[in-house]
């Protein structure tokens, strides 16, 4: 009984950067669909409500914590995707050598914090401001 290969699991294996990416594809995507769908319902909500409904979602989401809600949405939305286009890479067959999943593992949440970055930017700077 002693000679039997163990079965994979944490004890065993070292922890990498392709384990957090997973994790975070996971978290992001239950994130999206949790408090997205809540946002995305609110606001349709309240634009059908009329403009009393629709001013107090704007309050809300204008405040520090929507503030927080949609710049967490947006992070999730950028990770998820550059983590999905990872995922997409490996499934065509590439990027398995592991210099190259290690940089891409890597790169996959850095690259969705700069792209959430340029995108509040772009919706900071244009028009010159948000509202």
């Amino acid at each position: 009984m002693s000679q039997r290969p163990l079965s994979p699991h944490l004890q065993i294996w070292r922890w990498g950067p392709h384990m957090l990416v997973s994790i975070l594809h996971r978290a992001t995507g239950d994130g999206m669909a949790l408090v997205g769908l809540g946002v995305l319902v609110w606001w349709l909500g309240a634009l059908a409500s009329g403009p009393e409904a629709y001013d107090r979602f704007l309050a809300v989401m204008t405040s520090p914590i929507g503030w927080f809600v949609l710049v967490g949405l947006s992070w999730a939305f950028f990770t998820h995707l550059m983590s999905g286009l990872r995922h997409f890479v490996l499934d065509i067959g590439a990027g398995y050598e592991l210099d190259t999943n290690r940089f891409w593992s890597v790169a996959c949440p850095l690259l969705g914090v700069l792209f959430t970055i340029g995108f509040w930017a772009f919706i900071f700077w244009r028009d010159g401001g948000l509202f």
